[in-house]
């Protein structure tokens, strides 16, 4: 079992420099997914005013990245657990930037659909990196840090959300809502030429991986010697079996009741974190505010989600995981509800409420995705986490096409914040499956 001496290896030591770069590389590779999903939220008013678009037609706009996102993080993230992670999210990187800058080739068709495929194929690298980079990182930390680095690698996601914003007010009113997705797509290949230079594979991969190698025990002692951490004198003379990626690999009869529950959950956190993130700033201008604020407004619900993220990671390093993920969830959906029962106009008070929003909901969000990764073994990590994001991600694409439906239908926007508190209590109260595996 030469996956499980490197873990024992990498586990009896210290938090070497290695580890934070392998953690900043991937952060970087979250930060530019969070450019590129809200790069479509920032623009969507702009693009339905040049467009002439009804609200209701934004929604397959926004769902079409969540498609691919969905089939990336289910169908192709898996694959890292056979072909390598470093070679899955190097490739993603490139797709995205790619697609991004393609938008902006395609600004003045006003073709819905070829703009839909561009954020399809977009959402198809998201998905890659949600699964990937995650796994990646619980393989390179000692166990005691784990959560708190998968959580900071997550964070990256809304770090990017928020630069979006203050990109999208500089950027729109002078160059127009394309630039912003060429400024995505320039940041996401520069991104990926970083993560091919810098970015080395998993060293549970290495020693895990099929068949026989003769450089095997070469390669993971190379790397465990840069983690600062002794040579494994017998890793060559293991052949480890091949690698299933199949979902029945996560659905053995041990793992399947918490498997379940953890796609569930996730749903439950997709269907209301991408109506937050989709429809923020459309909402606040359909109540009356400027496109800029309701950009501002967006912004600081994703501001909220540093110290969230952070204070979440610190805490899981002292107490248990799924008791703080339940409060997180629960919290979020507390701001939610007070929203829409008080119906506060002060800009303000929403601002602080959308900030308080991001605190709870991006804090728990995060830290759902390391207690994926330590559900699993390396084998099938990959895996694990990419089907619980991808058919999680059922419920981002759900989310924007009920709220249009809704909008259509004469909701508003606090009607609408009620409703999409109820998932969240749902999803709080079924943590509590995982008791025990913190």
């Amino acid at each position: 079992m030469s996956a499980e001496l490197v873990r024992a290896r990498i586990d009896e030591g210290p938090v070497a420099p290695l580890m934070w770069l392998v953690v900043a590389l991937c952060f970087l590779l979250n930060l530019a997914d969070g450019v590129d999903v809200v790069a479509m939220s920032v623009a969507a008013p702009s693009v339905a005013s040049e467009w002439g678009l009804a609200r209701g037609a934004l929604g397959p706009l926004f769902s079409a990245a969540l498609v691919g996102m969905a089939i990336g993080a289910a169908g192709l993230a898996p694959l890292s657990d056979r072909l390598g992670r470093r070679l899955l999210l190097v490739s993603a990187m490139f797709l995205i930037g790619l697609s991004m800058l393609a938008v902006s080739l395609i600004a003045d068709s006003k073709s819905i659909a070829v703009f839909a495929v561009l954020r399809f194929l977009s959402g198809l690298g998201i998905g890659i990196i949600f699964g990937s980079a995650p796994a990646l990182v619980s393989e390179f930390m000692p166990g005691r840090f784990r959560s708190l680095a998968v959580s900071v690698v997550v964070m990256g996601y809304p770090v990017g959300a928020v630069l979006a914003g203050p990109i999208a007010n500089a950027l729109i009113p002078e160059f127009g809502w394309a630039s912003v997705f060429t400024a995505g797509g320039l940041l996401t290949i520069c991104m990926g030429l970083l993560t091919w230079a810098l970015l080395p594979e998993s060293p549970e991969f290495l020693a895990g991986r099929a068949g026989s190698w003769p450089d095997r025990a070469t390669e993971v002692n190379k790397l465990l010697g840069r983690m600062r951490r002794a040579a494994i004198s017998d890793i060559a003379s293991v052949v480890p079996a091949v690698p299933t990626i199949s979902v029945v690999a996560i659905l053995t009869p041990e793992r399947r009741v918490r498997t379940l529950a953890l796609w569930l959950i996730y749903f439950m956190g997709f269907l209301a974190m991408y109506f937050m993130l989709s429809w923020i700033p459309t909402l606040f201008v359909d109540s009356g505010y400027t496109r800029v604020q309701g950009i501002d407004a967006l912004t600081g619900f994703n501001l909220g989600a540093l110290p969230g993220i952070l204070l979440l990671g610190f805490l899981t390093t002292r107490l248990p995981l799924v008791s703080l993920l339940s409060l997180f969830f629960l919290a979020a959906a507390a701001v939610l509800v007070w929203i829409g029962l008080t119906q506060p106009s002060e800009l303000s008070t929403l601002m602080m409420l959308m900030f308080a929003g991001g605190f709870f909901l991006h804090g728990g969000f995060a830290c759902l995705y390391a207690l994926a990764a330590r559900l699993y073994p390396s084998d099938v990590r990959a895996a694990g986490v990419g089907w619980a994001a991808g058919l999680g991600r059922m419920g981002a694409i759900l989310s924007p096409l009920l709220a249009a439906a809704l909008l259509s239908a004469g909701w508003g926007m606090y009607n609408l914040f009620s409703l999409f508190a109820l998932p969240l209590i749902a999803g709080g109260l079924l943590l509590w499956v995982f008791t025990g595996d913190d």
